[in-house]
């Protein structure tokens, strides 16, 4: 055991009540419908204090949940730690699902990229579950440790703003319920109940930033303190700023099913427009501050970011730039192609192959070549149409479904679904209504 683990245990700690939790989750709300047959709430658990002691927690608020443990691969150990976590919420009274990463390999960026396929795989199973809820296991000094790396990384106000305590994604939300907690009690809490958990040693690897701040924070509380009210004056500031930018998007952006915005001739603010950008091109990181900042200068026909921006009809078209798209794949019903749009098709579940195995997902490509004659002229212009999903067959354009084209003998049960990695407005809540708060 580490010396800051033995520290935060030796501290003790506050045991969390049931009642607190309770308030703090009804502040968290809405929530489905509970009881045996409901759709549950999902819980990402990792085995260790701050996850265990949340599907505790959960548990004893509600009824229908269900644990996701996540088994990186990356160390021997892991599959025990993995199946132990698995039997520890059976315990609990908890079903669980195992999701075992592939591919993941050592390098560099390797936290990153384990982060981003561990979240791909969560939200997959929630879809599975049919789960819109995703309670993740962060707390406050986790909170605390983020805004001290963002501040040595000079961020700017959203980035101090750190995690937000609920975060409606595409089709999951995200919710933090331990945000307002520190880790001692978190201990107390699981000690409390007779649970004992596993400690990941690459948490205390002073090698890595987030441990090196998590030291640094473990013997400094009046430090700790000035970092969490940081975080809670710039949610709040960064929660006010999303509600305006909701407004100027509610009342000035045109969003369409294919992927691409109309925008008015005077751009949106910056923010707003760096966002745009991100959503429409499906990256998960922003467009370069300097571009965006000169497109809305003068704003003109380019390309930022994976996104195009071109006239039409005395407005502008935000859209995906072509040569930045994906290549063609081959189709199956789930799959997500250039990171923004999910094939459905009617009666096939998701990782399955439909019948016609013969298909691929790519872009609809050249509109002369699939465009019906016979409906005249394209609303669209054809660079923007250009970009639409489509499915091929033998080199061939045999359907796209967002125009409602398909070939003879096709079948009309495929859809595409835009579904980007980052909405155009977080939809974020940051302020501490939601937090636990202990009995005096």
């Amino acid at each position: 055991m580490d010396d800051t683990t033995r520290m935060m245990r030796a501290q003790g700690g506050r045991v969390i009540g049931d009642a607190g939790f309770a308030r703090c989750m009804q502040a968290l709300g809405p929530w489905l419908p509970d009881g045996p047959d409901a759709v549950p709430v999902a819980i990402a658990v990792s085995g260790g204090a701050d996850s265990l002691a949340l599907a505790l927690l959960t548990r004893r608020w509600r009824r229908a949940v269900v644990g996701l443990v996540v088994d990186h691969g990356l160390r021997a150990e892991s599959a025990d730690e993995a199946a132990r976590t698995v039997r520890c919420l059976a315990e609990m009274d908890i079903p669980a699902r195992l999701l075992r990463l592939r591919g993941l390999l050592r390098g560099p960026r390797m936290a990153e990229r384990a982060r981003r396929l561990r979240y791909q795989a969560l939200c997959h199973a929630c879809r599975e579950l049919g789960c819109l809820d995703l309670l993740l296991g962060h707390h406050g000094d986790d909170q605390a440790e983020t805004v001290m790396m963002r501040q040595r990384a000079s961020s700017g106000p959203d980035g101090l703003a750190a995690m937000a305590q609920a975060v409606a994604g595409t089709d999951v939300r995200f919710v933090r319920p331990l945000l307002g907690v520190c880790k001692a009690d978190l201990y107390a809490t699981l000690r409390h109940a007779g649970i004992d958990w596993v400690e990941d040693p690459s948490n205390t690897d002073l090698r890595t930033e987030r441990a090196r701040a998590r030291h640094a924070l473990s013997t400094d509380a009046q430090l700790r303190r000035v970092c969490l009210q940081t975080a809670q004056q710039a949610g709040g500031r960064r929660m006010a700023r999303d509600a305006q930018d909701a407004q100027w998007l509610a009342a000035h952006a045109r969003f369409d099913a294919g992927g691409w915005v109309g925008l008015p001739r005077m751009l949106p603010p910056e923010r707003v427009l760096s966002a745009l950008v991100r959503t429409v091109s499906g990256h998960e990181y922003p467009p370069s501050p300097g571009g965006v900042a000169a497109l809305c200068a003068v704003p003109r026909a380019a390309t930022l970011g994976g996104a195009c921006l071109l006239a039409h009809g005395g407005e502008w078209l935000l859209a995906r730039e072509e040569a930045a798209m994906q290549g063609h794949v081959r189709a199956r019903a789930g799959i997500c192609w250039d990171g923004r749009f999910v094939l459905h098709v009617d009666g096939v579940a998701d990782g399955a192959v439909p019948a016609l195995s013969d298909l691929y997902v790519g872009a609809a490509g050249a509109v002369a070549t699939w465009w019906p004659r016979e409906r005249g002229r394209p609303p669209f212009p054809a660079r923007v149409l250009r970009t639409l999903p489509a499915l091929h067959r033998g080199g061939r354009v045999v359907a796209v479904p967002h125009m409602g084209v398909f070939a003879p003998g096709m079948e009309q049960g495929w859809r595409f679904a835009f579904a980007p990695p980052c909405p155009a407005t977080m939809l974020a809540r940051f302020t501490p209504s939601g937090q636990i708060h202990h009995p005096v």
